[in-house]
């Protein structure tokens, strides 16, 4: 069912998206600008997530109850990045090329985070988030373990269509601004120019006036 259909509703065809074609693992969906905040989708109040924290100890298992993400992604310019554990789609695959190619440059950036975040659509995913977690707390280094994120709440369109979580066997990529707005997006794996474009345009948002209305 892939076509220009799935992405054409993203800002009423005001914003030209790199296109895709059936099959395709490159990245795709992407813009070559910042979409402006009037235009862009927010990041979800609602979204609960957990840490991959773990623990036995009693003291410390408030660290590990959930919470919204949203409040997290004020003040600091971020990158998200959303995989569901498919091939392609893992912390040691299609978020590694990414990491590996614009992780260091925009971390140098001023006022920047990095977020990784599991999701994954079905009711047997939701079921098993305690096994997720403990998996991916197995792969993520200590010093990740806060900024590494499952979420296990019900499937929404809304997360969906703002979150481009509609290719589950390919990463996503998300670049917010630092009141939570989504100002850049890709789905798939690095290529030359979307990085490109990211590096670009991530040191243009660094550097955007700060305006919080």
């Amino acid at each position: 069912h892939w076509n220009s259909d799935v992405w054409r509703p993203y800002y009423g065809g005001r914003i030209e998206l790199a296109p895709y074609k059936k099959g395709q693992t490159a990245a795709f969906n992407y813009p070559s600008i910042l979409v402006p905040r009037e235009l862009a989708h927010r990041f979800p109040l609602d979204m609960y997530v957990d840490p991959v924290f773990q623990t036995s100890d009693a003291a410390q298992r408030i660290r590990m109850r959930g919470f919204t993400l949203f409040p997290r992604l004020q003040h600091k310019t971020t990158l998200l990045l959303i995989f569901s554990g498919q091939p392609l789609s893992g912390l040691w695959t299609g978020l590694r090329q990414w990491l590996d190619v614009v992780g260091e440059d925009f971390k140098e950036l001023p006022n920047t985070q990095v977020f990784k975040l599991h999701c994954e659509e079905g009711w047997f995913n939701r079921r098993t988030h305690q096994l997720t977690k403990f998996q991916l707390r197995r792969q993520v280094d200590e010093s990740e373990i806060w900024s590494t994120f499952v979420y296990r709440g019900a499937w929404k369109w809304e997360y969906e269509h703002a979150l481009h979580l509609y290719n589950k066997d390919l990463p996503v990529v998300l670049l917010l601004d630092a009141v939570g707005y989504i100002r850049w997006h890709a789905v798939g794996l690095p290529t030359d120019e979307a990085t490109q474009i990211f590096r670009s345009l991530a040191k243009r948002l660094a550097h955007e006036k700060r305006n919080f209305t």
